[in-house]
């Protein structure tokens, strides 16, 4: 399922992070990792930003 992504910086450094972690142990970056560390970093997201109104 595509759907439309607005990457902000923080986003941007994170997948740079989870990007580089994948071709330092020498695997490849699919298009599901990339889609599954997305949703990890909205989740993420999410949970901080519930964490902050508390």
């Amino acid at each position: 399922m595509l759907r439309s992504v607005t990457i902000d910086n923080k986003l941007l450094n994170y997948l740079v992070g989870v990007i580089n972690q994948e071709f330092q142990a020498g695997k490849e970056m699919t298009r599901s990792k990339l889609s599954n560390a997305i949703w990890d970093y909205e989740k993420g997201a999410i949970e901080q930003d519930k964490e902050e109104q508390e």
